[in-house]
């Protein structure tokens, strides 16, 4: 689990001093790269995405004093593997943002060589801005959130931990619509492991539906007849921005439904309640309307002990189905390690999403050209997982046999993918 900002800056406190007494007989740097003209781009680019205030990891890199106090933890961590966290691979397909999100190896050396200099400070004059991951939409035309606040019971003895909540949200359209952009707005993010975000025609809203408490959803939708999944929130996620003239359809008599998993990590989750919503941007109409598809594995089981397990499997598409795919969500729970999204197409396959999976940075991958899949195309997924003591985030300790389920305990196999339904 990531440290709390007091411990961290416990841990870096001693470092703040003493960068600010100089020393005598100081060596001249044995590098030429600096702080400014060389570093601080490269954390601008690669890292400060999660450390900043309000952020995901431990440390304000956006502050230069701090950055320079933490560089060679900075700099343990990157040549570890462990940072920047586990992302899909560009080389298999390249994807929005992956400028930021995937660190080259030329980056790493740079880190080493400036570490290892001298860490030279140079002139701030020398510094660069560059372009930041985008955190938020460009625009927000409509935003939905939970009617009242909720403070999950965790009272379920058959889901110990675990508690999943469906509540309905109206979205104040007189017309049908298209979603062309969506942003979480977290509200407590130490309760809430993910969102599902569907729609559900407005007849279908369950008779014992209570606003204020929701509906008990543990089985995906509570028994619900929904018309399709819109949007997974998990952490780490970035908004999701659609292609220039796509969208996902609404209909005027739908409403929206928000699946809510609250985990209890721990005793600092006793009584706090979330009332998370979502931001959308939407257009009366788009030249393609794209969908939700959610491909994945349920049927695996993840030996106890296991340090890497696989499991794949495989659909067909229909003889009078082709799709275009824009994008896909991996995701798997804390066991997780790897996945790998691929077609086969009269015996040549095409990468579609492959790469390291981390639980704590989950995204949904926009490429930058969508591919085009003809009917009778074979897509595979295949998922790896560590149910082993190595995993430091094992839940089960010691690791019993695991196999599909909602759980956070449990593991799950899917790329939802964003794609077009063509009829051929």
């Amino acid at each position: 689990m990531p440290l709390s900002r007091l411990s961290s800056l416990l841990l870096v406190l001693p470092a703040l001093l003493l960068l600010g007494c100089p020393s005598e007989g100081e060596p001249e740097p044995a590098t030429d790269l600096s702080y400014y003209a060389d570093i601080k781009p490269m954390l601008d680019t690669h890292c400060t995405r999660c450390h900043q205030p309000g952020g995901q990891g431990v440390g304000d890199f956006t502050d230069d004093v701090e950055a320079m106090a933490l560089a060679d933890r900075m700099r343990a961590r990157v040549d570890a593997g462990e940072m920047p966290p586990p992302v899909a691979d560009p080389s298999c397909r390249d994807y929005e943002g992956s400028e930021h999100l995937s660190m080259p190896d030329h980056k790493r050396a740079m880190l080493a060589e400036w570490v290892d200099g001298g860490k030279p400070m140079g002139e701030l004059a020398e510094y660069t801005p560059v372009g930041e991951v985008i955190a938020q939409l460009d625009r927000v035309d409509m935003t939905i959130g939970l009617e009242y606040a909720y403070t999950p019971t965790f009272t379920d003895a058959s889901n110990p931990g675990n508690e999943y909540r469906c509540f309905v949200v109206e979205h104040g359209q007189t017309e049908d619509f298209f979603l062309t952009g969506m942003n979480p707005l977290i509200d407590s993010e130490p309760l809430v492991h993910h969102i599902v975000l569907f729609k559900m025609p407005r007849e279908e809203i369950w008779d014992d539906y209570d606003p204020a408490v929701g509906k008990d959803c543990i089985d995906g939708t509570g028994g619900a007849d929904v018309d399709g999944m819109i949007a997974g929130w998990a952490p780490g996620a970035l908004p999701v921005a659609l292609p220039e003239g796509m969208g996902l359809r609404v209909n005027e008599d739908d409403v929206l439904v928000m699946q809510m998993h609250y985990f209890q990590a721990g005793p600092e989750v006793a009584g706090l309640s979330d009332q998370s919503g979502y931001e959308f941007t939407i257009a009366d109409s788009v030249d393609t309307p794209i969908r939700m598809l959610p491909a994945g594995i349920f049927d695996f089981n993840i030996p106890a002990g296991a340090e890497s397990h696989t499991a794949t499997d495989s659909i067909s598409l229909p003889e009078d189905i082709g799709l275009t795919v824009y994008g896909t969500f991996p995701h798997m729970h804390v066991l997780g390690t790897q996945y790998r999204v691929w077609a086969d197409q009269d015996g040549v396959e095409t990468c579609i999403s492959e790469g390291d999976y981390d639980f704590d940075n989950q995204i949904t991958y926009m490429f930058k050209e969508p591919l085009d899949f003809p009917a009778g195309s074979d897509l595979n997924i295949s998922c790896t997982w560590n149910n082993s003591t190595s995993n430091p985030d094992l839940l089960v300790d010691p690791p019993v046999d695991t196999g599909y389920g909602e759980r956070t305990d449990e593991e799950m196999c899917f790329a939802f993918t964003l794609a077009a339904i063509r009829f051929e």
